[in-house]
């Protein structure tokens, strides 16, 4: 038998990886081992609930990479290449990768449904009233100083859309932090990092005007883990017109 933190794993059988049902499928004791383990390996991305966090939440039910089975094992074993997915094939195994994607289906399809709000009233909100596309980008459309925001519903939950809305400074995503930079002649430099060491800055300002600065260049540079949003749009909007644009932005699929 395996021991894992305070679990005890009973062995089962090896599982083939393209197998397109997972064998431990609806299984009570693997599905409690696979949220053990979701807590210690995948929590710190994706939330200790699976409701998201700097990666996207599981709880939807519908994934960027595939929904069947094997397709989950699969992103789970070999990672996502170009993303913050790691591989976890070598270090897990077959059988528990398998207890996680049991834990996964577990709890996917069980949120319910955010409150309602009018999309095409909060896409006009988004482009117009807001000028969310100054920053930000869906479908082609809007500036890339911001995250792009295209399937944005379909990776995060409307919690935490909303929290990120209200309060863009509550959670930080990695590498979306605020750099200013001050030059020799005074003047003042601010934008979203693309970059940043001890030596160097590079960051992107809101009209997608990509910069970068040796520190011995400049009189001054500095990174701050807070967001370049405003946290205004409570007060910006009502209740009805932030219902809308919750609406529209969790459309986005």
């Amino acid at each position: 038998m395996r021991v894992w933190g305070c679990l005890l794993l009973l062995p089962v059988a090896a599982f083939a990886q393209g197998e397109r049902k997972n064998p431990l499928h609806g299984d009570k004791d693997a599905i409690e081992s696979g949220r053990g383990m979701f807590r210690i390996y995948c929590g710190p991305c994706h939330g200790i609930d699976a409701t998201g966090g700097r990666g996207p939440d599981l709880t939807l039910g519908s994934y960027t990479n595939g929904d069947r089975d094997e397709d989950l094992y699969r992103v789970i074993a070999k990672g996502v290449a170009g993303t913050e997915m790691a591989d976890y094939e070598e270090r897990v195994g077959a059988d528990n990768i398998w207890r996680l994607v049991a834990y996964i289906r577990s709890v996917a399809g069980n949120r319910p449904p955010p409150p309602a709000g009018n999309r095409a009233s909060g896409e006009k909100l988004f482009w117009g009233k807001g000028g969310c596309g100054a920053c930000h980008r869906v479908n082609g459309r809007g500036n890339r100083s911001g995250p792009d925001l295209s399937i944005v519903g379909r990776q995060r939950s409307y919690a935490f859309i909303k929290e990120s809305v209200l309060q863009p400074n509550a959670y930080l995503s990695p590498g979306n932090s605020t750099i200013t930079v001050v030059l020799k002649d005074g003047r003042t430099l601010k934008g979203v990092q693309r970059s940043y060491d001890t030596f160097s800055a590079q960051f992107m300002d809101t009209a997608e005007n990509f910069h970068s600065y040796l520190r011995d260049e400049v009189k001054s540079m500095k990174r701050e883990f807070r967001s370049m949003m405003p946290d205004t749009y409570g007060k910006l909007f009502s209740e009805a017109e932030r219902n809308d644009l919750l609406a529209y932005l969790v459309s986005l699929r």
